[in-house]
């Protein structure tokens, strides 16, 4: 993931660019400032970006312009909601960005690739799991947690893999060398999303705007 700007079309980073603000313009109108800037929330937002800062820092390189790391925004989405974890996504990428010496040019690609597109899958699949799974705690750990999060990763591999073919990189050195790597990171991103969300879940379920423990816990 994480493109360096020598493998994009320029025509894709323009479009990247364009799709970040129009995301970054909507989703702000849904964020509720407010609430969030005189709530305790503002302190958890801010904090779950920098972990997301230090996720997206600790990266594999494959080859230049082939870095992998994990994403963590299924987590964010499902604490959060979608608007707030898009936010707490853009701080913590940017300043990943930043802190690695990464080409500030190549960011709107890589939050719309990495950041948008996940969120948004995340937020779509999470309702209609919510609405036609049983209502256990269980379920909403290994379901909306972690079979999600895998899920996601695997988008991203794909797109990723669109978006270097698209820069001129061979397909077959994609498929082999490059796809093949998002089937491992799919069940460390399982993994990490189910066991940050089933800390939350258990000892701080207030703050997981998408569980209800008077839904999933009384009367089970």
């Amino acid at each position: 993931m994480d493109f360096s700007i020598a493998s994009l079309p320029a025509e894709l980073v323009w479009i990247s660019a364009a799709l970040v603000l129009a995301v970054l313009w909507y989703e702000s109108q849904r964020v509720g400032w407010r609430d969030l800037a005189n709530g305790v929330q503002l302190g958890r937002l801010l904090g779950a970006s920098v972990v997301l800062m230090l996720l997206w820092s600790l990266k594999a390189d494959l080859a230049p312009g082939y870095r992998l790391h994990l994403l963590g925004v299924t987590v964010l989405v499902l604490t959060f909601g979608r608007a707030r974890a898009l936010l707490a996504v853009a701080l913590g990428s940017l300043a990943a960005t930043i802190g690695t010496s990464g080409e500030l040019l190549s960011w709107p690609i890589n939050y719309a690739l990495l950041g948008v597109l996940p969120a948004y899958l995340s937020d779509f699949c999470n309702r209609q799991l919510q609405a036609r799974l049983p209502t256990h705690i269980f379920v909403f750990i290994f379901a909306n947690a972690c079979a999600l999060a895998a899920v996601c990763m695997l988008a991203v591999g794909s797109a990723a893999t669109l978006v270097l073919w698209l820069g001129g990189s061979a397909p077959h050195v994609l498929l082999d060398e490059y796809l093949p790597y998002f089937l491992l990171l799919s069940f460390a991103e399982a993994w990490l999303s189910g066991m940050a969300i089933t800390l939350l879940v258990v000892f701080c379920p207030g703050w997981v705007c998408s569980f209800d423990d008077r839904r999933y816990l009384l009367k089970k």
